[in-house]
């Protein structure tokens, strides 16, 4: 019996044929079946279940070229190129604490204690628009805070946080 991937042609890229670098100007590139790529969006399909797979590449005026099956699939060089790009895109630091809350004509304003990726300890106030869309549980024990400028923030283990931040959030999470 056929597989869907076998029935469908879900634009899966040929890796043998695509080269991923990183430009002077600091954009990612391409060369894919004799055509280049100078500026290539990566996006990926999946972010939480399967971050690492099913990455949509984009030419710069948004026209998918193709779907990067999975990053562990390329050459170490074009995949340190491409993770780094990935990381940029998807910076999401780690919520450790959070200091306060405050709610203010139709916004949430949040101090937060955050860690990056680097393992760099720091506090950061955001405001957060209708929290209902923008604070979203992605587990049961997990929650993703994004803020009006775009940011994204994680609790990747809720019972990791203090009581007292819990009660914090308690009311902004459904």
């Amino acid at each position: 019996m056929e597989s869907i991937k076998d029935q469908m042609d879900l634009g899966i890229m040929d890796i043998k044929e695509a080269e991923f670098y990183a430009t002077e100007g600091g954009f990612v590139g391409l060369k894919y079946k004799n055509e280049e790529y100078k500026h290539v969006v990566l996006r990926r399909i999946m972010p939480m279940q399967q971050p690492w797979s099913y990455i949509s590449v984009a030419d710069h005026e948004n026209k998918e070229i193709g779907i990067l099956q999975s990053v562990d699939d390329l050459p170490d060089m074009q995949k340190a190129v491409v993770v780094t790009e990935l990381d940029n895109r998807y910076y999401s630091p780690e919520i450790l604490d959070v200091v306060s809350v405050q709610d203010k004509l139709g916004y949430v304003y949040m101090e937060m204690q955050l860690k990056n990726k680097r393992g760099i300890e720091y506090k950061k106030n955001c405001a957060i628009k209708d929290v209902s869309r923008n604070i979203r549980m992605l587990s049961d024990n997990s929650i993703i805070i994004f803020d009006v400028d775009g940011n994204r923030y994680i609790a990747s283990d809720l019972k990791k946080l203090s009581r007292q931040s819990m009660r914090k959030l308690d009311a902004y999470l459904f």
